[in-house]
């Protein structure tokens, strides 16, 4: 029995700290599963985060195809244009 403690020993003490090490370092080890989890989160908030846009841009083309005064305030606010029988005043400085 003295000689089988150390023989027993030699082996499962390499085989127990090589399957510690895989726990932990290995393919599907620890550190990699928390990478993997940390990447997940983050591509979950950029999927959100494009939902919203999308939701938005819906918005803003449903607006641009059916609402004529938003069309309006956008050709007066970005192009400069005006109604027919208004009057524009520039000042100087402007």
């Amino acid at each position: 029995m003295s000689q089988l403690f150390p023989r027993l020993l030699k082996i499962i003490l390499p085989a127990a700290i090589l399957t510690g090490l895989m726990t932990v370092f290995g393919e599907r080890g620890l550190i990699k599963a928390y990478r993997l989890t940390s990447e997940r989160d983050d591509i979950r908030a950029k999927v959100e985060k494009l939902r919203r846009e999308n939701q938005y841009l819906r918005g803003e083309l449903s607006s641009l195809r059916n609402d004529r005064r938003y069309v309006e305030d956008i050709a007066r606010k970005d192009l400069g244009l005006v109604s027919i029988g208004e009057t524009v005043y520039r000042f100087r400085g402007e």
